[in-house]
């Protein structure tokens, strides 16, 4: 019944044209919306804010969320879990996912955009950056060029993403720092990717997005 009813919102969120911060009606309301108890209600809105399609807030009407998707993140931390090797195939995802993403963004990034990015890379590079502050800024850079894709389902699953593989990307850049490493190769390639945005060239922003994360694949592979 809880399943039946979640279907019903979701077509009434759509129907409606709802979007991200959008109330939906009452618990009251829908159930008299659908002929159901409280109950039943509240087990729908449960269901769909475990998938990502509301928030719900004690005491509080629920709202509509920005889909985004609650499962897949699940599932891959599960699988990172109870996988070493499972690290490496998101990674080699994230590789395909940001290489097309790099060459959509080339042409739809305004002055504006590229602005950003370049103040992002120039924080980075700073002398006083800290390590935390540095991954921040790394994904900041990554992200915002996903996001400038114009693809959605691309930004949603670097999101998922950013959340699982966040902790390994702090670890390797401990253990750089720790063996003396620098992040001048790191912070070169970066500034490669932002020139072939510049130049709107999707070509070589594929290229040098590519060159970037296949470098960083291997790092990982060597840990």
């Amino acid at each position: 019944m809880g399943s039946s009813v979640a279907d019903k919102i979701t077509e009434y969120i759509r129907r409606e044209s709802l979007v991200e911060g959008d109330p939906l009606p009452s618990e009251s309301r829908l159930a008299d919306e659908y002929g159901v108890s409280q109950r039943v209600v509240r087990d729908a809105l449960r269901l769909l804010s475990q998938q990502g399609v509301i928030w719900t807030r004690q005491g509080k009407r629920a709202v509509v969320s920005s889909l985004r998707p609650v499962g897949v993140l699940g599932y891959f931390q599960h699988a990172v879990a109870g996988d070493s090797e499972a690290i490496h195939e998101l990674l080699e995802l994230r590789q395909a996912i940001e290489t097309r993403a790099a060459g959509s963004a080339a042409p739809r990034l305004s002055a504006e955009d590229l602005a950003k990015l370049s103040e992002i890379l120039d924080q980075a590079e700073a002398e006083d950056v800290t390590s935390s502050s540095r991954v921040d800024l790394d994904l900041a850079f990554h992200r915002s060029i996903v996001r400038h894709s114009g693809n959605r389902f691309f930004d949603a699953i670097l999101e998922v993403l950013t959340a699982t593989l966040t902790e390994e990307r702090r670890r390797g850049q401990e253990l750089t720092e720790h063996a003396g490493g620098t992040h001048e190769i790191s912070d070169r390639e970066h500034r490669s990717i932002l020139r072939a945005l510049e130049a709107r060239d999707s070509f070589l922003a594929e290229q040098a997005m590519r060159a970037h994360l296949e470098r960083v694949r291997q790092t990982f592979q060597a840990m």
